[in-house]
């Protein structure tokens, strides 16, 4: 082999590693503003207005429609007949680019994914929001590919305890979804927080106490999640936030 071809392919293989390595890198870590406690199931204009003024994350529920091409506010397909589209949700929060948002894609999957990204960038643009936006969903693949279009994903994980599953199993499933998609945070209910937390320490934690009046007990609860390091939001009913001593542990 001469030195021109030796040349040429180290210059070949080195240029292969760094084109792999920008392609699969992650984003930076999410600068998470200080309170940890967003709300949660912010499904119509009044809460958005009111509660995008008291809280620096919001929580709501998205539905796509293939038929209309539209994303609209809601938890079940039968609350598209309100026609609150994802749009018009955002033109009534109070300074988009300043807040943080969760969105619980309910239908996303590997088919409309790529228009949900396009549609959910759109968003981005018209209210000049960078990086403030995280779509939750259990599918892995959908999730691949929200991930490629720039926005951040939360991969939602289930309980075990919900379809009776090991917990080492659990464990061993959850690992691998996580190894796959490099999710930006992984959801669950607040109860599971020790099973998280034990088990995958490294990762971002978004947790849901829900449904869950304002009381004491419940308050005091949530203030022992947020002084959690890896436990980054806590999602509540509660009409305001509450301060926590250490809700901005990084």
């Amino acid at each position: 082999m001469t030195d021109n071809s030796y040349h040429m392919k180290r210059t070949l293989a080195i240029l292969v590693i760094l084109i792999s390595f920008l392609t699969n890198c992650n984003k930076p870590d999410f600068n998470y503003p200080q309170s940890k406690v967003w709300a949660h199931k912010v499904n119509d204009t009044i809460s958005a207005r009111e509660k995008s003024k008291k809280f620096a994350g919001l929580e709501f529920d998205a539905l796509y429609s293939e038929y209309q091409e539209k994303i609209f506010v809601g938890h079940n397909p039968e609350d598209t007949a309100n026609n609150l589209q994802i749009d018009e949700w955002f033109a009534h929060v109070e300074n988009p680019s300043q807040k943080c948002f969760w969105i619980d894609l309910k239908n996303l999957d590997r088919h409309n994914a790529k228009a949900i990204s396009e549609k959910l960038r759109d968003i981005k643009d018209k209210y000049n929001m960078n990086d403030n936006i995280f779509v939750e969903s259990p599918d892995v693949k959908a999730l691949k590919t929200i991930k490629k279009s720039g926005l951040r994903i939360i991969l939602w994980t289930e309980n075990p305890v919900w379809n009776d599953i090991d917990t080492a199993t659990w464990i061993e499933h959850t690992k691998k979804k996580i190894k796959e998609l490099s999710p930006d945070a992984i959801s669950n209910e607040a109860n599971m927080y020790g099973l998280l937390t034990e088990n995958f320490p490294e990762q971002n934690i978004h947790l849901w106490q829900t449904p869950a009046n304002f009381t004491e007990t419940n308050v005091q609860f949530t203030k022992k999640l947020c002084n959690i390091a890896s436990v980054k939001v806590v999602l509540v009913d509660y009409d305001e936030p509450i301060e926590t001593e250490q809700n901005n542990l990084k």
